[in-house]
């Protein structure tokens, strides 16, 4: 029997679910006449969401060996794939979405990256889309809160536990992320490694 087949529907559920609550908030920030570097964050966010669940979806890429970083529409890709195809494949993928300029494809093709991945075997599919809703989740509640610049934190999920990485201005910029992650449904606990730099801010 074909568990990963099963529970597709669900996980498929999980992710509309999901990608409404980021629509949503979206939306939200758009009505109380965000600022148009905020607005453009918020897309940022939204692209980068949509490609990590493009690539959870496609049998051929790991998503958790790729890391996608978006700013202004120019979407970044670093990590490791399998083949020379594998890379060119998700290079056109997030050039495919919607509101992206350019992609800048960085991953490094690792002949053996099949073994490496054996510790993902045992992780179910429909725990992968439950990381991926935590994930969006988080980014979705970090965008729309004014107090935190969510454009430079990276949110990774696995097994429920979020990581946390990027740059903040401020002590109380990183304790608040860490604060609303940790309030999020699903979350066993934060990785907080936030970097402080002030001088961005």
């Amino acid at each position: 029997m074909n568990t990963k087949l099963l529970n597709k529907p669900t996980a498929l559920a999980l992710i509309a679910s999901a990608s409404l609550l980021a629509n949503t908030a979206l939306a939200g920030a758009e009505g109380k006449g965000a600022e148009c570097a905020e607005h453009s964050a918020s897309n940022d966010a939204w692209i980068d969401t949509r490609l990590e669940t493009a690539y959870l979806f496609n049998p051929h890429l790991n998503n958790f060996a790729i890391r996608t970083d978006v700013e202004a529409g120019e979407v970044a890709l670093t990590g490791k794939v399998r083949s020379e195809i594998d890379k060119d494949l998700a290079g056109e993928i997030a050039k495919s979405l919607d509101g992206v300029r350019s992609v800048d494809n960085k991953l490094h093709v690792v002949a053996d990256l099949a073994q490496a991945e054996h510790s993902d075997v045992d992780r179910s599919f429909l725990q992968k889309v439950s990381d991926a809703t935590t994930t969006t989740q988080v980014k979705t509640k970090l965008i729309a809160n004014e107090n935190v610049p969510a454009r430079t934190i990276n949110v990774d999920t696995q097994n429920h536990v979020v990581r946390l990485t990027g740059e903040v201005t401020s002590q109380a910029q990183k304790q608040l992320a860490e604060y609303i992650a940790k309030n999020t449904s699903s979350v066993k606990s934060v990785l907080n490694e936030l970097k402080i730099n002030e001088s961005t801010g």
